[in-house]
């Protein structure tokens, strides 16, 4: 008997880790961590205006505004409506990374407004939840809980009239790994969320996905995804990931000489960025290099037009 109760103790010790089931309404408990905030902090990190970020550049106030994938609170949003009217353009849902929303996610709403002449939705997960980050990463506030979230945003957003057929999610960092789970070819998903998305985008993303319940599997994908990664990039490294995640994907572009978030708004939203600055992320566990690039901005975007260009016919 005391050598039985050593075997089962052993195998317990073994399995920590092992794969999960694919995610099912079981789970959504755990990854809702209730909403305790109704108003964003007004310097979020203590490193920018979140003023500056929106209303300066004409951006929606982020107010409660989506209810919760479990009903139970609003999350905080920028809702911008295209100034001529929502119906008949895309609609973009804008998700952060792990250091909340930054200037770089309002920027790239103002470009999704002014190029793809889009009606743009700018999503927290985090401040609704009183916090100001993630850097931990692999955590109930991780990727399946902004899921539910970007979920419940596209629930929303089919009751304010969009287009149905054009809704698409744009995301950076654990935002790009949002977009690639979202995406990932699970029952709970394909349910949810395939009559809501047309496509996504996952810049420079989290991507390892060993099968473990805040760390799932990412991929294979069941609508187009488009990926970008950097080879320069050590906070989100792709060299840590399975190939399958990136070509899996329908279309996943590489940039040998970039870092993590080249694409960084470095003087806010309001101010065109300084190409060529590094700096360094505010993740007190890791302080990896970020480096502007005009170029590869430039690129990356032309390319995103291109993908939608290809799903859309």
């Amino acid at each position: 008997m005391k050598f039985k109760r050593i075997l089962i103790c052993a195998l317990v010790m073994m399995c920590v880790g092992c794969a999960t089931a694919p995610f099912s309404a079981n789970d959504v408990d755990y990854f809702q961590p209730p909403i305790v905030e109704s108003a964003p902090p007004l310097r979020p990190l203590n490193s920018y205006s979140l003023y500056n970020n929106t209303t300066a550049v004409n951006l929606a106030q982020m107010r409660p505004l989506i209810p919760a994938f479990n009903g139970k609170g609003n999350l905080l949003a920028s809702w911008n409506p295209h100034p001529e009217g929502i119906s008949n353009r895309p609609t973009f849902v804008v998700v952060h990374g792990g250091h909340g929303l930054t200037p770089t996610n309002f920027a790239t709403a103002l470009w999704a407004r002014k190029e793809l002449g889009a009606n743009v939705l700018v999503l927290d997960g985090f401040w609704s939840r009183g916090r100001q980050e993630n850097w931990l990463t692999y955590t109930r506030f991780g990727v399946n809980m902004r899921v539910l979230d970007v979920i419940a945003a596209g629930q929303w957003l089919r009751s304010k009239g969009i287009d149905k057929d054009r809704l698409f999610i744009i995301g950076d960092s654990q935002g790009g790994w949002t977009v690639l789970r979202l995406f990932t070819n699970e029952p709970f998903f394909i349910e949810r969320a395939k009559d809501l998305y047309r496509g996504g985008i996952s810049l420079y993303p989290v991507c390892t996905s060993k099968g473990i319940r805040d760390e799932p599997m990412l991929g294979p994908y069941w609508g187009p995804v488009i990926v970008f990664t950097g080879g320069k990039d050590t906070g989100t490294p792709p060299s840590q990931c399975r190939s399958s995640v990136f070509n899996d994907a329908m279309t996943w572009i590489h940039y040998p000489e970039a870092t993590h978030a080249w694409d960084v708004s470095n003087r806010g939203a309001h101010t065109p960025a300084v190409d060529g600055q590094c700096g360094s992320a505010l993740n007190v566990y890791n302080h990896f290099p970020i480096c502007r690039s005009d170029k590869r901005t430039e690129e990356m975007r032309a390319s995103i037009k291109e993908f939608l260009k290809r799903i859309e016919k």
